[in-house]
């Protein structure tokens, strides 16, 4: 199992804070528009001290296999931060998602294009299937930190890639460190993730939604379909799918 470790990026903590900034920067307007500058201001301010202050508990996973949940373990983190500074504000969790799913959108949109079409090639490629197949048929539970995985094989049309988080390290940082009503949330990152890469990620339900795993089915050029048990998470993610139709409406016209 490949062993974590708490306090890897204290060292690092510099270059983490310089990519939030990054992101903060992309949210400023938004803020601005929402709230007022002042608001704007002090709640950037905020969550960056929160973030700073989680840099040293996000755990770091050893191997490349680990690469990406190292990756989603830090947006977490900065989605918590997120979390916490808005509570501190007397802001719920739904509207504190929203901002959080927006900075998301933003930043993946900063991806170059060749470097999705090769993340997404890679997924889809047979080599992949191939492992996941080996690891299926073994019946294969792999255990990276605080994740624990097991893997299928694709269903005739039903999907290509499957696996079931048996643990999930993003939500036992997100309790461990007091933000369990804010994990269902956290979960929706899939949603922009899938959409930016093409993964066509379906999944119905996690284990921050009470429910014994989290069941990921990726399918090659299909629509991204994720739904929470959790029925504010769902409100949540209705509201957001509105908003956006309709913003993509007015642009269109």
């Amino acid at each position: 199992m490949p062993s974590q470790i708490i306090g890897y990026y204290s060292s690092r903590k510099e270059k983490l804070l310089k990519d939030f900034d990054r992101t903060s920067a992309l949210m400023k307007g938004s803020l601005v528009a929402r709230y007022n500058e002042k608001f704007a201001s002090m709640l950037q301010r905020e969550v960056r001290q929160e973030y700073e202050k989680l840099i040293p508990e996000i755990p770091y996973i050893k191997g490349v296999r680990a690469r990406a949940l190292n990756t989603f373990l830090l947006i977490t983190a900065q989605e918590l931060a997120a979390y916490k500074a808005m509570k501190k504000q007397g802001k719920l969790p739904a509207e504190a998602w929203e901002l959080c799913h927006q900075a998301l959108r933003l930043r993946v949109a900063k991806i170059p294009r060749w470097k999705r079409w090769l993340l997404r090639r890679l997924m889809f490629s047979s080599l992949m299937r191939k492992i996941i197949a080996r690891r299926a048929r073994q019946q294969q539970k792999a255990r990276f930190g605080d994740f624990e995985v097991e893997y299928l094989i694709g269903e005739g049309d039903d999907f290509d890639l499957g696996v079931n988080y048996l643990q999930c390290g993003n939500y036992t940082f997100v309790k461990r460190h007091g933000g369990e009503e804010f994990a269902p949330y956290v979960c929706m990152s899939d949603i922009v993730l899938s959409e930016a890469m093409g993964w066509g990620l379906i999944r119905t339900q996690t284990l921050a939604d009470g429910c014994h795993y989290c069941d990921f089915r990726i399918k090659k050029g299909a629509a991204t379909q994720i739904s929470s048990k959790t029925p504010e998470v769902q409100e949540s993610i209705e509201r957001i799918r509105r908003t956006e139709a309709e913003q993509g409406a007015a642009a269109d016209g």
